[in-house]
């Protein structure tokens, strides 16, 4: 008898939880909290993202081959929070742009999602790039020189780009693309991240990553305006001061010539040149307290000599393909806009107009970097430096010159750095 109940109920049992399964699978798929379908794109709906910087790795690896954008920016959380795509210096030609950087990546990632966009390009899922603005970190080009030398391994991240490090095709990217979208469609946490998506419309304070791929920061809006700029500023000094600490102070490796990170620089350039892309690279404009953070923890030799080794792989570049050498431009120098004052302690009225903290600068200006870079009326004079072979050591000195003038303007703030340098050192 009840086994005959049991197979009266486990038909309906199994409707029921296939109708429940697909309910849930079908609100998860119009609200997308990650961005990863837009199928429905709603103002007070669904339009803002909470939860999708938190996947960006997966959302733009598949978002860039919808968008087929003709112009790309490439490179870390500064480019991601930085560099608007809809920003109006960008060519006519490179519109749509997409912004693929990522945050907590280096110079192995931006060329990778490269091939990745080349790849879809040659397929014809996506349009070809022609102008592409890759930011550059000198944390990200440190090794430590005494390590020996370890071959490559042939990495694909996470299997969902198209082709592997070596340029051959990808096998593992379609159970890879199954169980992103598996995941982002059926499981309890797609669920819940989608309920939080719906509730966060009317929030001015939500985060966010738009279908282009630009993270406006404007959680860091509320974060700024309850805690103030010093502490937030305060907070960031201490991180970057413990990840400085922590690295290497080296550029190359045991060779003395080279290091992953520039090799993957050099494939880069290789690559821009191989399918007529317009590339401009670009050294961030790091606010004044994260220069003095270089210098404080022993890392500013490796700072310049890492400048010298873009400038030589760039000039190199020119001298094989025969033509115009791609453009470096340097915005790291201290001047009105990188030394801008950080508000005090007490104060938290106060507003900065450029950053948000000492390691990401605000999209007001990343506007001035791309006026500079494509030749905008918006341009700032002397903000931002063509590098080349012809006044590397000029600019070095000028640099070595302009830190010690800050030093001694704002010598209360500097020794307080180095103050919590040392304090950290000691605990290490």
């Amino acid at each position: 008898m009840q086994f005959q109940n049991m197979r009266r109920y486990l038909p309906l049992w199994l409707v029921v939880t296939s109708t429940l399964l697909l309910a849930v699978a079908g609100f998860n798929v119009i609200v997308d909290p990650y961005g990863l379908f837009r199928v429905v794109d709603a103002p007070s709906f669904n339009a803002i993202k909470p939860k999708a910087g938190v996947h960006g790795a997966t959302v733009k690896a598949y978002q860039v081959l919808r968008v087929r954008p003709h112009g790309l920016i490439l490179g870390n959380s500064r480019a991601e929070v930085g560099f608007d795509p809809q920003h109006t210096a960008w060519p006519a030609k490179s519109y749509p742009v997409f912004n693929l950087a990522l945050p907590g990546t280096g110079t192995k990632t931006s060329l990778r999602y490269l091939q990745h966009v080349l790849e879809s390009d040659a397929s014809g899922r996506a349009g070809k790039p022609e102008v592409v603005v890759l930011g550059m970190d000198l944390m990200d080009f440190l090794v430590d020189a005494r390590e020996p030398i370890r071959a490559k391994a042939i990495v694909v991240e996470g299997g969902r780009l198209l082709v592997n490090s070596d340029g051959s095709r990808n096998p593992r990217r379609f159970l890879q693309q199954v169980r992103d979208y598996g995941e982002a469609t059926f499981t309890l946490g797609a669920f819940l991240d989608s309920l939080q998506t719906i509730g966060s419309q009317r929030n001015p304070y939500s985060a966010d990553l738009t279908p282009l791929g630009f993270n406006p920061m404007r959680d860091y809006l509320k974060i700024t305006a309850d805690e103030g700029y010093w502490a937030v500023f305060r907070q960031r000094d201490v991180e970057n001061i413990k990840a400085y600490l922590r690295r290497p102070k080296d550029i190359f490796d045991a060779t003395g010539r080279s290091s992953p990170a520039l090799d993957d620089l050099r494939q880069v350039l290789r690559l821009c040149r191989q399918h007529g892309i317009v590339l401009q690279l670009v050294i961030y404009p790091y606010h004044a307290h994260l220069l003095e953070i270089i210098r404080i923890t022993g890392h500013w030799p490796a700072f310049e000599d890492w400048k010298r080794a873009v400038v030589n792989i760039v000039a190199d570049d020119a001298l094989t393909a025969g033509g115009a050498s791609i453009p470096l431009w340097d915005f790291s120098g201290f001047n009105e806009l990188t030394s801008e004052a950080v508000p005090s302690k007490s104060d938290r009225q106060t507003k900065m107009r450029w950053y948000w903290e000492a390691g990401h600068f605000k999209r007001e200006l990343g506007d001035l970097i791309l006026a500079r870079l494509f030749g905008h009326k918006e341009v700032t004079t002397g903000f931002g430096v063509l590098l080349g072979t012809s006044n590397i050591e000029q600019q070095i000195a000028a640099l070595q010159a302009q830190e010690v003038d800050y030093r001694r303007v704002f010598s209360s703030e500097i020794e307080e750095l180095e103050r919590v340098a040392e304090a950290l050192q000691a605990r290490r």
